[in-house]
């Protein structure tokens, strides 16, 4: 290794310790903000109906889906880096959540309130790839670095845990005051200002990176979809348990919202474990995942009371916990520094369309909403999650072991 590169090694190792006190709060306080944000207002829906007579239940689903039809943005957020200082792009996407995210508690005409949340979601699709690249951009140490993405997971989970409930106890007062909970921005705005340095435009160190640059590997694309297919498998809770319950007399909107509500603690103790899991199991963590996952389906297909359901979602809870942030772990190892960002954006996007595809995909196996019908439905999906789970281990065995840099051929 030339003299050159082990000073730039020590400048970089230097910096980063320098603001590894307050740095990952920074950056885990956007991750949080970026999960809860499409649906952190979902509890308000109804009292939002009632304020605007004149629209349909369908019309006002739009308030929770719009912003999230807006990730394709990250994309061109990505593009942006290879230009701009990332941190101020950052700081853009913020501005706008801040703006138009308690913005919309404001506003008398149900049009505005939905161009708001198109603008509201624009700042989500910035603020979504970058907050996950950030870790890349910063610690270089894999360990420490898959240690930080269960920890991001375990956070994202988290904040949907807080904020749906804070959201909640302000809709009782006004549907208005729900909007409020997106003010926790400001807090996160003042970590990034402070505490987080910038980030200019890539810039390879060594000649041979900079001779040519190379399009982006064909293999992000297959990662996109394990990603996406996986969020399809966890969705499928989500859409079908509701309903599932109803038919079965084992319980009523209260207990599904309470099987739902559990699922994401074990979910968070799962996400904080991931350093260590990562360490052991490796390139099988999201298999072992993705089994946990089929396992809590196949326990609520054979479901006849109420807490053998909730010992399903419990396992589920485990599985999606742990099968996430790993895949994004394996986008160093298929794209160089200079494409990590729109290889992350491309991932989350990607991964995103999954809540939208997921009861597209078990229409496509199962008709029908009988009893028997909803029980095939979660035996899909515990097909589905098993067959991902194993393509994802080999998968990895086809790309580098290692970090990719600039100056290697992909």
């Amino acid at each position: 290794m030339d003299k050159d590169k082990i000073a730039t090694n020590k400048t970089d190792t230097s910096a980063q310790e320098k603001y590894s006190a307050m740095l990952m709060p920074a950056i885990l306080s956007v991750s949080l903000l970026t999960i809860m944000a499409p649906t952190a207002v979902a509890p308000a829906l109804a009292a939002i109906k009632q304020a605007f007579p004149d629209i349909t239940e369908t019309q006002a689903k739009l308030v929770l889906t719009l912003p999230t039809l807006m990730m394709p943005i990250g994309l061109f957020a990505a593009k942006l880096t290879e230009r701009f200082d990332k941190k101020k792009i950052l700081l853009t996407g913020m501005i706008l959540f801040l703006v138009f995210g308690v913005g919309g508690g404001f506003v008398n005409d149900f049009n505005v309130l939905l161009a708001m949340r198109v603008l509201f979601g624009v700042g989500i699709g910035i603020m979504t790839p970058l907050s996950t690249s950030l870790i890349f951009d910063f610690i270089s140490d894999t360990n420490r670095r898959n240690k930080l993405m269960g920890i991001q997971g375990a956070v994202n989970q988290l904040g949907g845990l807080v904020f749906m409930g804070l959201s909640g106890v302000l809709a009782n007062i006004s549907w208005r005051y729900s909007f409020l909970c997106y003010a926790f921005v400001i807090v996160s705005l003042v970590l990034v200002l402070l505490f987080m340095p910038a980030i200019p435009p890539y810039k390879a160190q060594t000649a041979t990176a900079t001779a040519k640059k190379k399009g982006l590997n064909w293999k992000i694309y297959p990662l996109a979809f394990f990603a996406m297919m996986i969020f399809v498998c966890f969705f499928v809770v989500n859409t079908d348990l509701a309903l599932f319950m109803h038919h079965e007399g084992l319980g009523d909107a209260k207990a599904c919202g309470f099987a739902l509500s559990v699922m994401r603690i074990p979910a968070i103790f799962a996400g904080i474990m991931l350093g260590w899991l990562m360490k052991n199991l490796k390139d099988w963590t999201v298999t072992i995942a993705a089994l946990f996952m089929a396992a809590g389906y196949l326990i609520i297909a054979y479901s006849y009371s109420y807490e053998m359901l909730v010992v399903g979602c419990l396992v589920i809870g485990i599985g999606g916990g742990v099968s996430i942030p790993p895949l994004f772990t394996f986008v160093p190892r298929i794209v160089p520094p200079r494409q990590r960002t729109l290889g992350v954006a491309i991932v989350s996007m990607v991964a995103q369309l999954g809540q939208f595809v997921s009861p597209l995909y078990t229409n496509l196996f199962v008709s029908g909403e009988d009893s028997s019908a909803l029980r095939m439905r979660f035996v899909v999906a515990t097909v589905t999650t098993v067959i991902i789970g194993f393509m994802v281990v080999a998968f990895a065995s086809t790309i580098s072991t290692s970090p990719l840099t600039d100056a290697e051929n992909q």
